[in-house]
């Protein structure tokens, strides 16, 4: 495949994912977690802290809330990265495994320490060796590609925080 052919590809794709999500443009990456907040009607907790893993993110939802934790020591692109990543997860209705689908009690019980037994049952994976893995993977590159990296409206993530509201 020529370098034109990948270039339009990318550019298709990168059309695609504005185009569904609803972003503006020059969108940052609160604006992408906003808008896949009010397309699953749910908000979006951003967990940042150390993960004493060999994972860089993950995800998990409980009953109303998703979450997506990041490692506080990952480099600021790499955040955005697992970030996008994770966002794709959600976005695309990909359906974690049932250990991975954890209920309030649960969830709030991760958000200390956490030990990595757990975390690896939450996780449920850790490699890219699925469909939906590699798909999450493509889908959040063109994501963080649409993103405004501009330091003034993309700080490194050093807080965890909420973003968006059912509306209920």
């Amino acid at each position: 495949m020529g370098a034109f052919s990948l270039w339009w590809m990318r550019r298709r794709w990168a059309r695609r994912v504005r185009g569904e999500l609803g972003l503006p443009p020059d969108p940052s990456l609160q604006d992408a977690i906003q808008a896949v907040s009010a397309r699953r009607g749910r908000p979006i907790r951003l967990i940042v802290e150390p993960l004493q893993l060999r994972v860089s993110g993950y995800c998990a939802q409980s009953e109303d809330t998703d979450y997506i934790y990041v490692d506080a020591h990952a480099s600021p692109l790499l955040q955005h990265q697992v970030v996008c990543h994770e966002l794709m997860h959600l976005h695309l209705g990909h359906e974690p495994a049932d250990h991975r689908k954890i209920d309030d009690e649960v969830s709030r019980a991760l958000f200390g320490v956490m030990d990595p037994d757990i975390v690896r049952l939450v996780l449920g994976r850790d490699e890219y060796d699925e469909d939906a893995e590699l798909e999450a993977e493509i889908m959040g590159t063109v994501l963080l590609q649409c993103l405004d990296m501009s330091p003034q409206r993309n700080k490194a993530l050093t807080a965890s925080f909420e973003i968006g509201d059912t509306g209920v």
